[in-house]
């Protein structure tokens, strides 16, 4: 495997983060030496501003069968760190290879798989690219990929509360024939700087 995080500086790794506590079980240190999957929060500049959103393959042993998620996955011996991990899960499931002068910032750690109990620390990493690349996804991984318009996602008129669950009812997206709820929904909330709201619930993809 190609060392990809060898290419990145220093400079842009060390950014300075702050972790968001709330989104972290007590019984994880926060630390990013304890994360162990990370994604890649792509956002292409032209025709419009967007962010590359992925539909999950239905799966029968994946807890988030059919979600939508930002490409990444868990951390596997072969990856030299997180960076390594993300840039690899990316070109797996789609074909795009990430350059180092794309990668804008490593973001706070987040906690994925609340609702399903399976406690996820993620690390993600945002990467801004000029215009969106031809896709070639991985159909065991994932079933389909749109480019969500940035000033869509943050019109707040378009969001809905759901009940994904009986009796659990959520924020959401409406995206295609489902939703864009849980981990995904509040991350990209997050780096677009939205209004927090409560209750993101489980991974929802990603």
């Amino acid at each position: 495997m190609v060392p990809y995080s060898q290419e990145i500086s220093a400079e842009v790794l060390n950014k300075k983060v702050s972790f968001n506590v709330s989104r972290v079980p007590v019984e994880m240190a926060i630390s990013p030496n304890n994360a162990t999957a990370a994604v890649a929060i792509i956002k292409c500049m032209n025709p419009v501003e967007s962010v590359l959103i992925l539909r999950r393959a239905c799966l029968p042993q994946d807890p988030w069968s059919g979600h939508f998620s930002f490409p990444g996955g868990k951390k596997e011996d072969e990856d030299a760190d997180l960076l390594a991990t993300c840039l690899r899960e990316t070109k797996e499931e789609t074909g795009l290879r990430l350059e180092s002068s794309q990668l804008q910032e490593r973001l706070p750690l987040a906690t994925a798989g609340r609702i399903q109990k399976k406690h996820l620390l993620v690390q993600p990493f945002l990467f801004v690219i000029g215009s969106s690349p031809s896709l070639t996804l991985s159909p065991e991984e994932i079933q389909g990929s749109c480019w969500l318009p940035i000033k869509n996602f943050q019109n707040q008129s378009r969001h809905q509360q759901v009940e994904i669950f009986p009796g659990h009812v959520f924020p959401t997206y409406p995206l295609d024939d489902y939703y864009l709820w849980g981990f995904t929904y509040g991350l990209l909330r997050s780096v677009l700087a939205m209004e927090e709201v409560d209750n993101y619930g489980g991974h929802g993809g990603g």
